[in-house]
């Protein structure tokens, strides 16, 4: 996926590992979170998803 970093505005690519989902019959909808660099100015950028 491709990000803007909220620092400099350069674009940031970065990978998510496929997570299980979102599941309306299931309570283990557990957010997971992922960190990464900007390569640019070294910005620290955390992405979360399901």
């Amino acid at each position: 996926m491709h990000i803007g970093c909220p620092e400099c505005d350069a674009t940031v690519d970065a990978s998510v590992p496929p997570g299980p989902g979102i599941h309306a019959e299931s309570d283990s909808n557990r957010l997971l979170g992922k960190e990464t660099q900007c390569r640019n100015c070294g910005h620290e950028l955390e992405l979360y998803y399901y």
